[in-house]
C-alpha cells in the first residue's frame, strides 16, 4: 500500500528590507500562492499567527476577524443570512423560550412538542404577516421598516433579492433559469427576473381565483455554490401543460402538479385569498 503524502509545511520568511518570502518542501514559491496559502493556514488555525506581520498582512487578518465576528452574529436559516429583525420578531411570537441564543431559525423548536417551528422558510414569513394583522407594535414596526406588502400583493418580508445583495455575494456570479427555460446572467438581471417572474405569477393566480387581493409567498432553493462562487436558480416550469387556473381549480394554497413536485422548478409557491 503506497504511503500517503504528508502536507508539506508553509515557511514564511521576513528579510531585513521588509520583503516576506514563502517556501515549501525546501523550494521558493510565488508571493501570491504563499499569500493565499498564509491567509488558508491562518483562516484554518493550521498554523500559529506570525509576530512579525507585514501592515497588509495586519490588514488581511483585520478583514478576517471582523468577517468572522460578523458572520458569528448574522442569524441565518439553514446557514442562508437573514435580516436580525426576522429573528427580533420571532422571539416576540414564541417569548416562553430564549430562542435568539440559537442563530439558525432552522433549529428553534417548539418546547412542547421537540419539531421545527420553522419547517420551511416561507413559515417565517406566514407568522410574521400573520402577526401583522393582530400585533399592532408588530405592524407598526414593519411598517417603518418598510416590511411590508407591495401594491402588486406580494410579500416583501423575506426578499432573496435581499440576501443575494449582501457583501457576502458581490464576486458570485448569477444564474437564473427563467419559466420557459431561457438563461438569465448577472446579479441585476437575475433580481430583475425575479421580481417580474414574482408578479406575473401573483397576477395568474389572481385571474385564475377572481379575486384582486390574493397573497403569495416564494420559498426559493437557489443552489449556492460557495466554492466556485455561484448563485444558481431554477424556476423552469415543470409542465407547460398545466397552467395556474387548473391547479387552482383541483386544489388550494399551492402551486403543486399532480405529481407532487412544484410547478416551477426551485420555488415552492403558495397562496392565500385576504
Amino acid at each position: 500500500m503506497a504511503k500517503r503524502k504528508s502536507s508539506k509545511p508553509l515557511k514564511r520568511v521576513v528579510a531585513k528590507s521588509g520583503q516576506v518570502y514563502y517556501f515549501k518542501g525546501g523550494k521558493r514559491i510565488a508571493t501570491k500562492k504563499g499569500e493565499k496559502l498564509l491567509k488558508k493556514a491562518i483562516s484554518q488555525n493550521k498554523i500559529p499567527l506570525p509576530q512579525n506581520l507585514t501592515p497588509q498582512e495586519e490588514l488581511y487578518l483585520k478583514r478576517s476577524q471582523s468577517a468572522k465576528k460578523a458572520a458569528a452574529n448574522t442569524y441565518k436559516y439553514q446557514g442562508r443570512p437573514i435580516p436580525r429583525i426576522y429573528a427580533v420578531l420571532m422571539q416576540k411570537l414564541f417569548p416562553s423560550v430564549d430562542f435568539l441564543k440559537t442563530m439558525d431559525l432552522s433549529k428553534w423548536k417548539d418546547p412542547k412538542t421537540g419539531k421545527p417551528i420553522f419547517p420551511r422558510y416561507s413559515d417565517i414569513q406566514k407568522n410574521i404577516d400573520n402577526a401583522s394583522r393582530t400585533d399592532s407594535e408588530i405592524f407598526k414596526l414593519l411598517t417603518e421598516m418598510g416590511y411590508f406588502k407591495d401594491k402588486e400583493g406580494r410579500t416583501a418580508l423575506i426578499d432573496i433579492c435581499e440576501i443575494i445583495q449582501q457583501k457576502e455575494y458581490d464576486k458570485f456570479k448569477f444564474i437564473l433559469i427563467d419559466a420557459q427555460g431561457d438563461e438569465v446572467r448577472g446579479r441585476v438581471a437575475v433580481c430583475t427576473a425575479i421580481r417580474d417572474f414574482e408578479v406575473d405569477v401573483t397576477s395568474e393566480i389572481k385571474d385564475a381565483l377572481g379575486f384582486n387581493v390574493v397573497k403569495t409567498y416564494f420559498d426559493y432553493s437557489p443552489n449556492y455554490d460557495f466554492k466556485n462562487k455561484i448563485f444558481k436558480l431554477d424556476l423552469q416550469d415543470q409542465d407547460p401543460d398545466i397552467t395556474i387556473a387548473d391547479i387552482t381549480q383541483t386544489q388550494t394554497g399551492q402551486l403543486i402538479l399532480p405529481n407532487k413536485s412544484n410547478k416551477f422548478k426551485n420555488v415552492l409557491i403558495t397562496y392565500s385569498v385576504s
